[in-house]
């Protein structure tokens, strides 16, 4: 029979109580080792399909001219499309189904540099002049360190980035604070003209690969519009996504979608193995919790801090909400001054996922479940307050909260709300009595 709760005692109380200060506070994360370096198809994680698809399209000379490559974080869709660029480009043997790995194109492409293959990215503008370019060193450099990353990951690494230069130069204004919004603004929108009406130098095609269109501003969107209506001959727009709704349907319309999905258990399971050298019932256990994402892998692998903090973050707001305790609520309110808006936004998506993860609990199957120990502590508690009379007013609560704060809402304000709302869906909005 199932576990139902009672309001008293307190079920959610912790063994000991946690140092707000500890929690929502902003640390710098540094990927414990190198990964993946997938340039060729033969390093992009599992996705069989997909890469004979693209081989044959290749080897039959039906490559589209706007390609949309449309799969989660960390399915390796930018993976593909880099190998993809590296293979059309090749010029050494290709009878093996991909690049050769040694040509001079191939050493290009490995280091992101060839000349008639071309990156599009969102950046911060956390200087006044800051533009694409200002970032393509960055840029090179974290793909070539593992292009499995999400855009958390590329926020943090333009922010590591700006504070180094502008420590290296005196006359620099110091960097501005990393909660501005990424976007793939106008000045991108110039780059990919100018860029595009130039012929091929060494290739015979360029290639113009754009990591989540879904940021391009309305400038962006319209510009690239015009551009796939009328596409410059010897030209291949690779466009990588993970959420085609925020795109414009008349951009989507002239692509040619290729879903990318997660990737298998076995195959990300070897590639942990093979990455961090966890065997066993550990990189199972690591690869079953990822859902198909190599990124939600390295994440679990290095055990982010990041992650902790979320947790104990969802723990004590939580525990504010039950005891309607509104001193603790203003505390935890005041602690989280200190997330970045994509920090808000990455506890915010954390939160969604226990709550998911806490209303799957509830049916007993914990092959449905993708928890850390830590995790299933404490929902262990939790979950009988997420059920069938409030699961989906909490997951739009939590929606509307990300929506405020993507729309340069206040943090701590909007957080606070948040927790408000929560005490009346889980105290006031009861589980039903169980039927035999």
């Amino acid at each position: 029979m199932p576990y139902h709760p009672t309001l008293s005692p307190n079920p959610l109380a912790p063994k000991k109580s946690l140092n707000l200060k500890n929690i929502c506070a902003s640390t710098k994360e540094t990927p414990p080792f190198t990964l993946l370096i997938a340039m060729r198809f033969a390093d992009v994680i599992g996705q069989k399909a997909i890469k004979n698809r693209l081989l044959a399209m290749t080897a039959e000379n039906r490559i589209p001219h706007a390609m949309l490559f449309l799969g989660a974080e960390g399915v390796g869709s930018l993976p593909l499309a880099i190998a993809l660029a590296q293979y059309i480009d090749c010029t050494g043997d290709k009878s093996g189904g991909d690049s050769c790995g040694q040509c001079p194109a191939c050493r290009k492409n490995e280091r992101l540099v060839h000349p008639d293959v071309h990156y599009i990215f969102p950046i911060a503008k956390l200087g006044q002049n800051d533009d694409t370019d200002t970032y393509l060193p960055q840029w090179r450099q974290t793909v070539t360190r593992t292009p499995y990353f999400g855009q958390a990951d590329w926020t943090e690494a333009m922010t590591a980035h700006k504070s180094a230069s502008s420590k290296s130069d005196d006359d620099a204004a110091p960097a501005a604070s990393p909660s501005k919004q990424i976007l793939i603004a106008k000045d991108a929108a110039l780059a990919i003209h100018t860029k595009l009406s130039m012929k091929p130098t060494e290739a015979d095609r360029q290639i113009m690969i754009v990591w989540k269109p879904e940021l391009m501003n309305d400038t962006t969107s319209n510009s690239l519009l015009k551009i796939l209506e009328e596409p410059p001959t010897d030209t291949i727009f690779i466009l990588v996504s993970e959420a085609p709704q925020k795109i414009l349907p008349t951009i989507l319309s002239r692509t040619q979608t290729f879903r990318i999905p997660p990737i298998e258990e076995t195959d990300l399971q070897t590639a942990i193995s093979r990455s961090a050298g966890i065997v066993g019932s550990e990189a199972k256990r690591i690869a079953h919790i990822a859902q198909g994402s190599f990124t939600a892998a390295l994440r679990q692998i290095s055990q982010s801090e990041t992650d902790a903090r979320n947790l104990a973050t969802f723990q004590e707001m939580m525990r504010a909400a039950w005891k309607a305790d509104v001193v603790m609520m203003n505390n935890i309110a005041e602690a989280c001054r200190a997330m970045s808006r994509e920090q808000a936004k990455s506890f915010l998506a954390y939160s969604q996922r226990m709550i998911r993860e806490s209303f799957i609990l509830n049916l007993d199957d914990t092959r449905l479940n993708f928890l850390t120990q830590p995790e299933e502590d404490f929902l262990v508690k939790f979950a009988p307050f997420v059920h069938v009379n409030n699961v989906e007013r909490l997951a739009a609560l939590i929606d509307d909260t990300t929506a405020r704060i993507e729309q340069n809402g206040n943090v701590r304000m909007t957080l606070k709300s948040m927790i408000l709302n929560l005490t009346v869906l889980i105290r006031k909005t009861q589980r039903p009595a169980a039927t035999v």
